[in-house]
């Protein structure tokens, strides 16, 4: 997936509305949609599930996620300050869209 094509995502846009380098967290992004090879749709979606009452979080979903973005940065092979941020990027994208998710506290 392209930076171009996520731009055109509803998911993206309510996320970039609120963030600050945007070209930085779209490619880090992308990176992370063809990793797990899924649109921003998708990677919201995975973190929830249906009940009567409507959607609700998964925990289940939540807790893959975030293992799937420890999985991610580690094979990008970054580590420390620089782990942390690029994961908390990802997170980021999935908070602004309604999935409470938190990452470890980025120390500098």
């Amino acid at each position: 997936m392209t930076t171009s094509e996520l731009r055109d995502s509803p998911a993206v846009q309510r996320w970039l509305q609120k963030a600050g380098d945007q070209d930085r967290l779209l490619e880090d992004l992308a990176d992370f949609c063809r990793y797990t090879d899924s649109t921003p749709e998708q990677l919201v979606a995975s973190c929830l599930r249906q009940t009567d009452a409507g959607t609700a979080i998964s925990t289940k979903g939540r807790r893959r996620m975030d293992e799937t973005i420890e999985s991610y940065v580690a094979e990008r092979g970054l580590t420390g300050r620089d782990a942390i941020v690029v994961g908390n990027r990802i997170r980021g994208f999935l908070v602004h869209n309604g999935v409470f998710i938190q990452g470890r506290a980025a120390i500098t």
